[in-house]
């Protein structure tokens, strides 16, 4: 391109920039900005949309009596599924005549499968081991669970845990 080619683009750029920014400054500015609304929700369109939708309303306290209801049901099923499933108990027996005295305790192991199914929170996994002797606390093991971010790695499937494991080990087992 010659130097006239490059005079005659730089001066059609300036015309339309020209142009253009007349036209912004004298146009009128209403026309520009979109008219916003502002219309209040009423209660009877609430009602009329849950309904077109099949949904409904819950007040605070029949949703919290309900979380309460929901809780105790999946700690039964915790309880009744912990009486299903079989404790494995051994105690470990000493192999000599020294090993037997009186003031020496008997150490008990006690193994539990846990069975994590699809939908369980990490509470309720933490309340069948709490239920089954294999931890203390399970708010104490679910907050473990959260706070090292192995809430997000708990996997499906049974997992054979024993009392006396640390809590980095049952994290271990139930994330694989």
């Amino acid at each position: 391109m010659s130097k006239t080619g490059f005079r005659t683009f730089a001066a059609g750029m300036i015309f339309s920039t020209s142009v253009l920014g007349g036209t912004y400054l004298l146009s009128d500015q209403e026309q520009v900005t979109a008219k916003v609304e502002k219309k209040e929700v009423t209660k009877a369109d609430i009602e009329a949309y849950l309904t077109n939708n099949n949904q409904m309303t819950v007040d605070t306290d029949e949703y919290e009596q309900f979380l309460a209801a929901k809780n105790a049901a999946n700690q039964e099923e915790a309880k009744a599924k912990a009486e299903e499933q079989p404790k494995e108990e051994t105690v470990e027996k000493p192999k000599t005549e020294e090993a037997k005295k009186p003031e020496e305790k008997k150490e008990e192991v006690i193994s539990y499968k846990v069975t994590i199914k699809d939908g369980m929170t990490t509470s309720e996994v933490s309340d069948a081991l709490e239920l089954n002797g294999i931890i203390e606390s399970s708010m104490e093991f679910d907050q473990f669970l959260i706070k090292n971010e192995y809430h997000t790695k708990v996997q499906l499937g049974t997992f054979e845990v024993k009392k006396g494991m640390t809590f980095d080990q049952l994290a271990d087992a139930i994330t694989r």
